[in-house]
């Protein structure tokens, strides 16, 4: 299969996982050695045994803001040899009690390894707000 068809496949099953409380799915995704920086965590998180626990936290904070929808945009990817760069932008909607909405940032780097594509780093940041940039 297209490395970059794969690729897409493996950023939407992380998302559509995510929606469905489905940790084991989207965890299948990550490198062992993972890191990730979360748009609504501080810290980066790393490695199986904190991503599981994180995937956890982050499923209860989902249920508790409301009913969620996320659209992701058609990512940029780049292949070098067994590394693969994806840059795309997300929209997430959380609808009532607690709702929120954004536009996230995301730069996924995958390796591949025993012919797997695997996220060893995932990072998420919010789109900064037009009015607040110095322009």
């Amino acid at each position: 299969m297209n490395v970059e068809i794969t690729i897409k496949k493996i950023i939407n099953s992380i998302f559509d996982s995510f929606e469905k409380g489905d940790i084991t799915t989207l965890e299948s995704h990550m490198h062992s050695d993972v890191s990730v920086w979360d748009v609504f965590t501080p810290e980066l998180i790393t490695g199986e045994n904190n991503l599981h626990d994180f995937h956890r936290k982050d499923q209860n904070q989902k249920i508790k803001r409301g009913t969620l929808t996320i659209e992701v945009n058609e990512p940029l990817i780049t292949i070098k040899h067994k590394t693969c760069l994806a840059l795309y932008y997300l929209n997430f909607s959380y609808e009532e009690p607690n709702s929120i909405s954004g536009q996230v940032r995301v730069t996924d780097v995958f390796i591949q390894e025993n012919n797997a594509w695997k996220i060893i780093h995932h990072h998420e940041g919010i789109v900064p707000d037009k009015m607040h940039s110095l322009e």
